[in-house]
């Protein structure tokens, strides 16, 4: 089996909620803040640095014996931080779950290039596999940033044959001061889970009527509580994979609750 390892590294300054995809143009300033990450003395435990160097990794893996149309292939691509290891262990621990279907319980044994072998493993030992043209995608990005809590969105996908693939995104956040990650729970007003559910509850009221789906469809596929979200300029947007509260054929529908019905209920930092 060919394996091919690319290992990427490209730094870039990134600070507040800027756009992940847009070039870094260093300044006095943001020098000034990559250097303090660098140097421990300047950045003590418990502050939060303005700017991150951020680390692209690419793993790109394919199997040699397959000559056929549709080899099996891997390609993933992920970020990590510099001196930021509890993060970076927090994002491809989430990522390695995330590509074995256990976002539930990530696993601290398992290492993603392990989970790429396994993958082509796997489809070295199905006879169609080299026909059916079996993929494993990952991309993550730097979706925002809120103060002291940056936000990563992770997709993947994963192709095995049949009919369709089966794509996941999942909204990873991370508290730098606190050096842990951040749930849903944790940015609610304590008291206030069931108010902040019947506001996403009439959300997904109006996401049907606006779909015109019918009685049947809303029987079939209730409403669901879901922990995925993100935050955009709108509000706070709960997103729903395949297969969760719609048929595949739907995609991966997104609720929006606005800021201004969360006052009282999300806690003051993340409004």
């Amino acid at each position: 089996m060919r394996i091919t390892l690319i290992l990427l590294i490209a730094s870039a300054l990134l600070a507040g909620c800027e756009d992940s995809n847009a070039p870094a143009k260093p300044t006095a300033k943001s020098t000034d803040s990559a250097a303090a990450i660098k140097n421990p003395a300047a950045n003590p435990k418990g502050a939060t640095p303005q700017t991150l160097v951020r680390n692209v990794h690419a793993l790109e893996k394919t199997d040699e014996q397959c000559d056929a149309d549709g080899c099996p292939k891997v390609d993933l691509q992920w970020l990590t931080f510099e001196n930021q290891a509890e993060l970076n262990d927090a994002i491809t621990q989430h990522l390695a779950a995330m590509l074995i279907h256990n976002e539930d319980n990530p696993s601290h044994d398992v290492r993603i290039e392990d989970l790429a072998d396994a993958f082509l493993q796997d489809a070295s030992d199905m006879a169609m596999a080299s026909r059916q043209g079996w993929e494993l995608t990952a991309t993550v990005k730097k979706q925002g940033r809120r103060g002291d809590v940056i936000t990563l969105s992770m997709e993947t996908y994963e192709y095995t044959g049949g009919a369709h693939g089966l794509p996941s995104v999942q909204y990873f956040h991370w508290d730098l001061a606190k050096q842990q990650s951040v749930k849903l729970n944790d940015m609610l007003v304590p008291g206030q889970q069931a108010a902040f559910w019947e506001k996403a509850r009439e959300q997904h009221t109006a996401w049907l009527n606006k779909e015109n789906l019918d009685q049947a469809f809303r029987d079939s596929w209730p409403f669901d509580k879901t922990d995925n979200v993100f935050f955009t300029d709108k509000g706070l947007v709960l997103q729903y994979n395949v297969y969760h509260i719609a048929p595949y054929a739907m995609g991966q529908p997104i609720l929006t609750i606005p800021y201004s019905d969360l006052d009282g209920i999300l806690r003051a930092p993340y409004l």
